[in-house]
């Protein structure tokens, strides 16, 4: 099937794989040729990072901050991104905050200061958040 035949049918078949077909590794250049550098965002203009870029460290407030950022669009308090549809769901909100409080009592004496700053506060917002939602 020929680029132009793919193009009208709504998809492009491209061979990322760094062996070729009898196994031999491709030249750097044809296999570096093959990555998109960056894709851009739509009408914005702005660059999106590729799948290929290294994504960001992961830290213990980082996760803490994404496990509160879930519960809180489960308990309806945060907006989901556009075209995503999360229902109220308070049994899954309440086992986000259990799981954050066990988190709490398994790290206890081994966060500093920040960290444990961190957790108490978010966890003091959400069971707040929880106990709203449910009245």
């Amino acid at each position: 099937m020929s680029a132009e035949e793919e193009v009208k049918q709504g998809f492009i078949i491209k061979d990322k794989r760094r062996f070729d077909d009898s196994g031999e590794e491709k030249p750097k250049s044809q296999a570096e040729s093959e990555k998109p550098a960056e894709a851009t965002a739509g009408k914005t203009g702005k660059t999106v990072e590729s799948r290929d870029a290294a994504p960001e460290e992961v830290t213990f407030s980082s996760f803490v901050v994404s496990l509160a950022t879930q519960a809180m669009m489960q308990l309806g308090e945060i907006k989901p991104p556009d075209g995503v549809s999360i229902p109220v769901d308070l049994e899954s909100a309440k086992r986000m905050i259990d799981l954050l409080s066990m988190l709490q009592e398994k790290t206890r004496g081994n966060l500093d200061e920040a960290e444990n700053n961190l957790l108490e506060d978010i966890l003091h917002s959400l069971r707040l958040s929880f106990v709203k939602a449910k009245q």
